[in-house]
C-alpha cells in the first residue's frame, strides 16, 4: 500500500493474499495512519470480497478498481511495488537490513526542491544513517511546553497520594522484599542508582539488586514479622447480598 499524496511506500509481511488477511493489514495501516477518502486498487479477489467492502462501509471509505487488464491505469502503485522488490531482492543478495534500505526510500527527496515522503506524510523529516543535521519544527517549543504542563499536572495528581520517602545513605541498613519468596529480608546499601530514588542494596548473601527506595528497617519490622510468622487458615462460611447462606457440597466438607 501507498500514499498518492506522499508517495510513502508501506510494507508489511503477509501469510498469504486471502480476503481475511489483506482485510486484516488494512485495518493496522489505516489505524496507524487514518482513514483516506479513497482507496484504488486492482481487481484482485482480496479487493472485490465481501469482507473488504464490509472494511470499507464500517471505516467509510471508497474503493475504487482500476481497468481489467490494464496495469498503466494502476501504473502508480506498478511502480512503487517494482522499487520495494528490487530494494528487497539487492539487500537479499548483500545481506543488509532491508528495513534502513526502505527507510531510505522513505526519507530520500522526490526532487530537488521537494521534500520526501515521510515529511510530506509525518510532517517532519527522519533521522537515518547518513550524518545529516535535522532542522526542528517551528512550533517545537510551544508542543514542548504544552507536554511539560501535562506531565506536570499528572505528577501533581500522582503525589497527593505519595509520601516522601528518607533519603538512604551508603552502608545504612535497610530491608527489602525477596522476590521469590515474597519475605522481608536485612540488606545493606551499597550505593545510589543512575535512576531517581533507586539504590543498590546487598543483601546478606551477598546479593546485589537493585530498588527503588528500600525501606528502614524501623518501617519494615513489624511488617517482616508478619509475612514470616505461618497462619493457620480459617474456613469461612460464604453469603450472598440477601445473607443466605451457602454451605459447601457434602463431599467437599
Amino acid at each position: 500500500m501507498a500514499c498518492y499524496y506522499s508517495k510513502f511506500p508501506f510494507v508489511r509481511k503477509v501469510k498469504d493474499l486471502t480476503s481475511k488477511t489483506i482485510t486484516t493489514v488494512a485495518r493496522g495501516l489505516l489505524a496507524e495512519q487514518g482513514i483516506p477518502e479513497q482507496i484504488i486498487c486492482d481487481n484482485g479477489t482480496q479487493f472485490t470480497s465481501q469482507e473488504f467492502k464490509k472494511l470499507a462501509d464500517e471505516y467509510r471509505f471508497n474503493i475504487a478498481t482500476s481497468s481489467p487488464h490494464c496495469p498503466k491505469g494502476h501504473g502508480f502503485v506498478e511502480r512503487q511495488v517494482q522499487t520495494v522488490k528490487r530494494t528487497l531482492v539487492k539487500c537479499r543478495k548483500t545481506r543488509e537490513d532491508p528495513h534502513l534500505a526502505l527507510m531510505s526510500i522513505r526519507a530520500t527527496p522526490l526532487r530537488a526542491n521537494m521534500k520526501s515522503p515521510a515529511e510530506l506524510l509525518n510532517g517532519r523529516k527522519y533521522k537515518t544513517t547518513l550524518p545529516t543535521k535535522i532542522q526542528p519544527p517551528i512550533d517545537q517549543k510551544e508542543t514542548r511546553a504544552k507536554l511539560a504542563a501535562t506531565q506536570e499536572q499528572a505528577q501533581r495528581h500522582c503525589n497527593k497520594h505519595a509520601q516522601h520517602l528518607p533519603e538512604m545513605l551508603g552502608g545504612q541498613h535497610v530491608h527489602t522484599q525477596d522476590p521469590i519468596t515474597k519475605t522481608w529480608i536485612p540488606a545493606k546499601v551499597v550505593s545510589r542508582a543512575e535512576t531517581p530514588r533507586s539504590n543498590m542494596i546487598e543483601t546478606e548473601s551477598g546479593r546485589q539488586l537493585k530498588q527503588q527506595g528500600p525501606h528502614p528497617p524501623n518501617i519494615r519490622a513489624a511488617e517482616e514479622n508478619v509475612y514470616n510468622t505461618p497462619q493457620t487458615p480459617v474456613r469461612s462460611r460464604r453469603f450472598t447480598r440477601w445473607r443466605k447462606n451457602i454451605l459447601p457440597p457434602v463431599r467437599y466438607r
